[in-house]
């Protein structure tokens, strides 16, 4: 009986070890994986876009009148991957056609998504299926991976990326909510709690407002959401040192 106890005991801690291989190999080739996408994600901007540092200006139309947001994104040497996915949505027009829209969410960001959000049968419009079809197939959607760097945290003002094509906007430092402190999750569950591990990944934050703070605050203040927007396009134009997202970002 002692041995046929110490033999199952001697397969499972046999089998334990095989599973932490196979975990440690996992990780090891997805971090290569994600160091090698961050490479040419670098390279790419560096070509179609300079150096930088890059700039990204919002038109926003608030009580009928046209503000201007500017968001200067980060050094791509930090956070290339989620600049260079950011920058070519904004060149490929994705944010600059129909109506995109900043609103409101939960209180601590505000969201911001592209068209045709606001005309989805979720929001009482007549869009059937899925609303960035056309951006998923580009491979736009949504970022490679949870890309994120220690040297740019989520304070307040910074932009984030969590699902999807739709970004946000921080109103206030959100660094142990999207930032590596999500681990604390796991920590206040306990062990027993199965916790996703794609839910403790940071989020990419990938940028900051540095001009227009009052139309952001405004826009906080004033609790707008989804159904408050208007849904009107116009016209657009690129700025030659800034890329436009002109349309109806509110």
């Amino acid at each position: 009986r002692e041995n046929a106890w110490t033999r199952t005991i001697g397969e499972l801690m046999a089998d334990i070890e095989i599973r932490n291989k196979r975990e440690w190999w996992w990780e090891e080739m997805k971090s290569e994986m994600e160091g090698r996408i961050g490479g040419l994600s670098y390279q790419a901007v560096l070509e179609r876009y300079g150096p930088g540092p890059h700039r990204v200006s919002m038109i926003v139309d608030l009580d009928d009148t046209q503000h201007e947001v500017i968001i200067e994104l980060a050094p791509i040497n930090l956070m290339p991957h989620s600049v260079h996915t950011f920058l070519s949505q904004v060149s490929e027009g994705y944010w600059s056609k129909g109506t995109p829209a900043i609103v409101m969410n939960p209180g601590h960001v505000l969201q911001a998504c592209p068209h045709p959000c606001l005309e989805t049968k979720a929001m009482g419009g007549s869009y059937p299926g899925d609303p960035y079809v056309d951006m998923r197939h580009a491979g736009l959607d949504s970022v490679s991976f949870q890309e994120y760097h220690p040297e740019y945290p989520h304070e307040k003002y910074t932009i984030g990326f969590h699902s999807g094509p739709e970004f946000y906007i921080n109103l206030m430092n959100n660094t142990l909510d999207h930032g590596p402190k999500q681990a604390i999750l796991k920590e206040a569950l306990g062990d027993d709690e199965v916790v996703d591990a794609t839910a403790l990944e940071p989020d990419p934050c990938f940028g900051k407002i540095i001009s227009g703070f009052e139309v952001i605050d405004k826009i906080s203040e004033e609790g707008i959401t989804r159904g408050d927007l208007p849904d009107e396009s116009k016209e657009t134009k690129d700025g030659d040192d800034e890329v436009e997202l002109s349309d109806s970002l509110l």
